[in-house]
């Protein structure tokens, strides 16, 4: 039944139990071509006219009823989205469904090639297929709502697997996005025999975005840092406000290539990553088809208490929020195109701050057999470790090149006074054993009143996933540089000081530094991850190692997980030593003892650290979502020994529709303290402004006109105006953009619940959703003094060009009919056979005093 599918709500299902039995009983002789369904087998009220009964249609095996019909398509068995199809009769007498030239060309049909079709307009129907394509067929499977088509390989367009179209790729629409977060915390301290009572504060805000017009993208970030230190006898403010990484970019695709101009960084898998103000030309293999396709990372640690967590790169703050006292983990670092490592910065609610570096490179260069990767950077130097610099100007160019037998040769040389440099190097596969690669950069810098200070560094690097023992090795590599050899970066930065609030050694020639990074499941017994750096230094007499290293299992339910970790803590001296930290946590759901709904989602938690001067801290505490996952939050004490304070913490965030927003307060012996953190999205577009959780790179608006409330799959709700976000689209691929129909307001449909769309690079899309407001009514239809025969085919006839669709149902035992999509008045035209007498129209217009709260609205009707 045609549109019966609109009532997704579970409310109602009108098939009466004889039209039931009907059906079942035409399934039952459907395996018997063009048998006879008799209406004698069933019964009808006094009076009805048996012989006026058409139910020829169900006589055939799979035949459905002419009309609109929601549903799955499949091409050849790949899923190709939810559309509405129009099945039609043929002169044959055959349904098929209604499919036009560009429905086709979507699908991958090759029309250009099949005679008749290639002459046809992009929007014409093509009823019947056969007629062009002799060979294929279509299964309609009216329970699950699918729709299967066959079409030989011969008629389909010739691709890689993953091949678009990139006729299909959207630019998308002018629009301005962004991306916010702010954070910020008061802390006071009790005074002492030693010091004075105070209370200091800081807050966090960035926004991170810009605008789209046409191919081009303006995008920058804003920062803004604030701190406040207040005692007694004095108080002291910093504040600052920054703008960095903006710049315009825009594809050129016909180079798969993108083109950069400002802020930006140059590529790091041959050079290390140099941010730089200037133009920018680079291949882009996301352009490829997906097959053909040759990274922010997941920070992971531990905090002692409620702590603000803070990430920066390359000097410049990219990331702050509040964590609870445990293990945390962050995912959403904001998508750049930033290289360097990452510096992780932990403080802890005493002050007490440490800090540890994530290793963020490019893995070992591999590329495929012919295919080219390039890079052609020119500008300014633009680093923010050291206070000034020398600001070279310089030129760099890369080249990557894939061999036969997995073989890659990659190179590059970078131009500029005073200094150059040159890399040669080769990747290559080693079959089961990985992928590994290795290069030489020579470098030559000269300074002032010196002589030209040459050497080399010599580097190699490895990667291996291994499914069948569970390891992965994400990234190992190790380096050596010899006594002379400067980096562009460590050229344009000796003999200027380093930035206040910067890691010493982060201006440092290194002279040795290794990394590793890699995990081994070990089945049911739980995983090991490992995560290390090491460095030394030419110029410090000193090694900075960073390591993590961790042991998780799940036993009966309850998680445990216990870590080994060194970073370094910032003393009251302005020195930064080991801490070497042992810690145990453990995770016990309150589903271990109740099957209540409520315990499924609370878990007390135990967490226990002693670090290398004799510390000992120990914390327990209950954690938990609510609201269907909403909103979440935790609540701790803890206690140490050495005169370490004993103190609790309780923590809440909820995310909604519109962003995310968290709080939490900490106090201990000596000091109290509270914060609040937020984040979201905004999307201004010339309909109006939208609010939504935060933003991927690429991001589709979604108009759904009256459908307030109902959900966007992998989005927000759709508002009061019609709009709302699908937040987190893949560049340069095929994405189905979902409405879910059981979220929808009463009486409202949608034509199709799915729109593909295809985005460029940081591109808004619009994906636009037809909607149909009416109401849900069950007819009596009147006819000659009885009813209208049992089977009759019922279709609302609608003139509205804009929905230019009809809503069809088949009439029931004493001439009932279902219909959805009805407006206050309207037409429907009945038929139940061929001939004249056979058919009638009936007006209908629903009641005004109808219960507004009635979801199907009854009517009887007459028939003429």
């Amino acid at each position: 039944m045609k549109k019966i599918l609109v009532t997704r709500k579970s409310k109602v299902l009108f098939l009466h139990k004889k039209s039931i039995v009907a059906l079942l009983v035409s399934m039952t002789f459907s395996s018997f071509a063009e048998d006879y369904f008799d209406p004698n087998l069933l019964s009808f009220p006094n009076g009805s006219d048996r012989d006026n009964i058409d139910l020829s249609i169900f006589s055939k095996s799979g035949a459905i009823s002419p009309g609109h019909y929601l549903v799955t398509v499949y091409i050849n068995q790949q899923e190709s989205g939810v559309k509405e199809i129009n099945f039609i009769e043929n002169n044959d007498g055959k349904v098929y469904p209604e499919l036009t030239k560009e429905n086709l060309d979507e699908l991958g049909v090759n029309t250009q090639i099949i005679k008749g079709l290639s002459s046809l307009k992009g929007n014409e129907i093509v009823s019947d297929i056969n007629e062009f394509i002799p060979d294929f067929s279509y299964r309609f499977d009216l329970a699950k709502l699918s729709l299967y088509l066959s079409i030989p390989q011969i008629d389909m367009k010739h691709q890689v697997g993953g091949y678009i179209d990139p006729n299909l790729f959207s630019e998308g629409v002018p629009a301005a996005i962004f991306n916010y977060q702010f954070s910020g915390g008061k802390n006071w301290q009790d005074g002492n025999r030693y010091s004075k009572k105070s209370s200091s504060d800081n807050f966090y805000a960035t926004a991170n975005g810009g605008i789209n017009l046409g191919a081009w993208r303006l995008r920058s970030t804003a920062t803004y840092t604030r701190n406040t230190f207040d005692r007694a006898d004095s108080k002291t403010t910093d504040s600052k406000t920054k703008f960095s990484n903006s710049y315009v970019m825009r594809e050129i695709r016909k180079w798969r290539s993108e083109l950069f101009i400002g802020e930006t960084n140059t590529g790091s898998e041959i050079f290390d990553s140099i941010p730089f103000k200037g133009i920018k030309i680079n291949s882009n293999e996301q352009m490829l088809p997906s097959s053909l396709r040759g990274f922010a990372p997941e920070i992971n640690g531990i905090a002692q208490s409620n702590a603000r967590i803070s990430i920066s790169q390359n000097g410049t703050i990219i990331y702050q929020t509040y964590v609870a006292p445990g293990p945390f983990s962050i995912r959403d670092l904001y998508p750049t195109n930033m290289g360097g490592d990452l510096v992780i910065t932990i403080t802890e609610e005493d002050g007490t701050i440490k800090t540890f570096n994530q290793p963020y490179s490019a893995l070992p260069v591999m590329v495929r057999s012919g295919q080219m990767k390039y890079e052609i950077s020119s500008g300014q130097y633009n680093g923010e470790i050291t206070n000034g610099s020398r600001k070279s100007n310089f030129i760099l160019g890369t080249l990557i090149y894939g061999l036969p037998k997995n073989l890659t040769l990659y190179g590059g040389t970078l131009l500029a006074e005073k200094y150059m440099s040159g890399t040669l190097g080769t990747g290559f596969s080693i079959g089961v054993f990985g992928a590994f690669s290795a290069d030489i950069t020579v470098s030559s810098a000269k300074f002032n009143h010196q002589d030209t200070k040459t050497g080399q560094s010599y580097r190699v690097r490895y990667s291996k996933s291994l499914l069948s023992t569970g390891t992965s090795v994400d990234l190992t590599a190790l380096r050596y540089s010899t006594k002379n050899y400067y980096s562009f970066s460590d050229f344009n930065n000796t003999g200027y000081d380093i930035n206040q609030g910067i890691m010493p050694w982060l201006s440092s020639r290194k002279k040795n530094s290794f990394q590793t990074s890699l995990s081994q499941s070990i089945g049911k017994y739980g995983s090991v991850s490992l995560m290390a750096s090491r460095d030394d230094f030419w110029d410090r007499n000193e090694t900075v190692t960073n390591l993590s290293l961790s042991y998780n299992t799940n036993i009966k339910g309850v998680n445990v997980n216990t870590a080994y970790s060194i970073s370094r803590t910032d003393d009251t001296n302005g020195k930064w030593p080991e801490n070497k930290q042992l810690s145990l946590s453990i995770q016990v759901p309150f589903s271990l003892f109740s099957q209540s709904e409520l315990a499924e989602n609370i878990y007390s938690n135990y967490q226990l650290s002693h670090s290398n001067n004799g510390k000992v801290s120990q914390s327990i505490g209950l954690s938990g979502n609510a609201l269907n996952n909403a909103l979440s939050y935790s609540i701790n004490q803890s206690w140490g020994n050495k005169d370490q304070d004993y103190g609790g913490s309780l923590n809440a965030s909820y995310t909604g529709n519109k962003g995310n927003i968290s709080s939490g307060y900490n106090y201990t012996e000596s000091n109290r303290s509270v914060n609040l953190s937020g984040n979201g999205g905004v999307v201004i577009h010339k309909n109006g402004i939208i609010l939504s959780p935060t933003l991927g790179s690429s991001i589709a608006i979604v108009e759904a006109q009256d459908a307030k409330g109902a959900k966007v799959e992998n989005g927000n709700t759709v508002n009061s105006d019609g709009y709302a976000v699908s937040s987190y689209l893949s560049d340069y691929n095929k994405n189905i953009v979902s409405i879910n129909p059981t979220t929808l307001p009463e009486n409202t449909t949608l034509i199709d619940t799915s729109v593909n769309v295809y985005p460029t690079k940081g591109a808004v899309v619009k994906a636009q959703f037809k909607t149909n407001v009416g109401y849900q009514a069950l007819l009596t239809v009147n006819y000659n003094g009885g009813f209208v025969p049992f089977g009759a085919i019922a279709t609302i006839i609608d003139n509205n060009k804009e929905f230019s669709t009809s809503d069809s149902s088949i009439v029931g035992e004493l001439g009932q009919l279902y219909l959805s999509g009805l407006q206050e008045k309207g037409i429907i035209s009945v038929k139940w056979g061929n001939k004249e007498e056979q058919q009638c129209t009936a007006s209908y217009q629903l009641p005004n005093n109808l219960p507004s709260d009635e979801l199907i609205k009854q009517l009887s009707i007459n028939c003429i």
